[in-house]
């Protein structure tokens, strides 16, 4: 049974364990700066795999020659194209610091037949995947949903999000919580974790990843799980770039 938290306390061990950001000495923001550093793995896993919009068959078209205006923009989803058979294809290095953004630097714009994943939100079904990994490491321990104010807007009331929300349950309360709400709930939690702090997600609201802290055993896990698209990355890789 999922329970709606007023004390955030539970919460805490995650500021005090990721390095802030120093705005005044911006050097990138980093996986150091969204996740507990105290961790011996870290990956990335991408909330979803690109689509191949199959009404576009031009690929060297840019979705900035399209603007919603001017043109009539319909999406016809097509088959999942992951970010390693993107950076392969326009020779694009596959290393911790790949991401979305290196097939824009490459191209000079996002292609149009592309649809990138969605920022901020994990695809139900890689969900999915990550909470039957999760699920043997966490058994039937407690866990923890965080929401900050920033992935409640446009979801709920105004009158309720003063505050960030933090909800309690088991790992597969997860989906109470993605589906709670107005409009298509909540969504991802920007943060989730167990009660003994073993392992750690984030799913930053401007990122369309996620980054995972824990052990080597449920690292090695999740980076064997052919449906998920695991990159390893380490404190100081960016994430903004």
């Amino acid at each position: 049974m999922i329970n709606s938290l007023n004390d955030l306390t539970a919460y805490e061990w995650i500021e005090e364990s990721t390095v802030s950001v120093d705005f005044e000495n911006w050097n990138g923001g980093r996986v150091c700066n969204l996740i507990p550093n105290g961790y011996t793995h870290y990956c990335k896993i991408m909330n979803s795999t690109f689509y191949r919009d199959r009404g576009i068959t031009d690929e060297t078209l840019l979705w900035s020659q399209f603007h919603p205006l001017e043109h009539d923009i319909k999406i016809d989803l097509g088959e999942g194209i992951t970010l390693k058979e993107l950076a392969l294809k326009y020779s694009i290095p596959y290393d911790k610091k790949v991401s979305s953004t290196a097939i824009e630097r490459k191209l000079g714009g996002c292609p149009r037949y592309l649809i990138y994943p969605d920022e901020g939100h994990i695809n139900l079904e890689i969900l999915k995947e990550m909470t039957k990994v999760l699920a043997p490491f966490t058994k039937d321990q407690s866990c923890y949903f965080y929401y900050n104010i920033l992935k409640l807007i446009d979801r709920l009331p105004i009158d309720t999000i003063q505050n960030p929300h933090l909800y309690t349950g088991k790992l597969n309360d997860i989906f109470t919580v993605y589906n709670k709400g107005e409009m298509d709930g909540l969504a991802s939690p920007t943060y989730w974790w167990p009660e003994d702090h073993s392992w750690c997600m984030s799913t930053d609201y401007d990122l369309d990843f996620t980054i995972f802290g824990g052990s080597k055993q449920l690292f090695d896990a999740l980076m064997s799980n052919d449906k998920l698209e695991c990159i390893e990355v380490d404190l100081e890789t960016r994430v903004d770039e």
